[in-house]
């Protein structure tokens, strides 16, 4: 039997590149899932990042983070880093529509600690929503092998910078405070608050590109998705 999972993180239409056109930053946040998410780590989003490149305004850097937090010795085990047989993509509508009109699309090739990720678009899909597959033609293709240590491999083509590996978590969430908040035992979050995933890694896949291949921050819409 064949069998096919999507998971999506939505930004918000009207949120997403305009708070990148302003400098800001744009997170979608999601640690918890069900069942059946949840135990499909490799496809799992965690967060979705999308903000102006610090160095450069005229570039715009868009992130997701996969799998639950992992111990850094986790990384260590022999284990791959990303499944090959999943396509990572980065959703663009420009319209307003709720359909992707460009994608771009990220997958692995190899196992264990020789992984290489592969990015191609931003590019018009073949196909559209959750039987999305990866797109003959077009568009920028940039690769880079998958970082597995503190030293970051990154990898630039035609303007298209590419990251792919183990990271710290960069999500803040002050869990005992909220724990608390729900208990009844405190009525606000304390400021500063203690980061519950510090020290903790996630598996992210980062790039960073010309504002102009992604649209009109006005009127652009960007999510991510994963599928088998």
């Amino acid at each position: 039997m064949q069998y096919r999972f999507t998971h999506r993180r939505w930004v918000p239409a009207a949120l997403c590149l305009a708070l990148v056109a302003a400098g800001g930053v744009l997170v979608a946040a999601d640690h918890d899932d069900a069942p059946l998410a949840g135990g499909d780590q490799a496809a799992d989003i965690a967060d979705v990042y999308a903000f102006r490149s610090p160095a450069d305004a005229n570039r715009v850097v868009l992130a997701m983070t996969l799998s639950d937090v992992l111990p850094p010795g986790q990384i260590q085990l022999g284990r791959s880093i990303f499944d090959p047989r999943v396509l990572y993509e980065f959703n663009i509508d420009n319209n307003g529509d709720g359909v992707e009109d460009r994608v771009i699309q990220a997958y692995v090739v190899g196992n264990a600690n020789n992984q290489v990720m592969h990015v191609r678009g931003p590019v018009v899909p073949e196909v559209l929503g959750a039987d999305s597959r990866i797109v003959n033609a077009g568009g920028v293709t940039v690769s880079t092998r998958v970082s597995t240590g503190a030293s970051p491999i990154v990898a630039e083509r035609q303007g298209v910078r590419l990251f792919a590996g183990v990271r710290d978590d960069p999500f803040f969430f002050d869990l005992g405070r909220f724990s608390a908040i729900l208990a009844g035992q405190a009525s606000s979050f304390a400021d500063p608050g203690t980061d519950a995933f510090a020290g903790l890694n996630t598996y992210a896949i980062v790039l960073e590109l010309p504002v102009s291949m992604i649209g009109n921050p006005a009127t652009t819409t960007v999510w991510a998705s994963t599928s088998r």
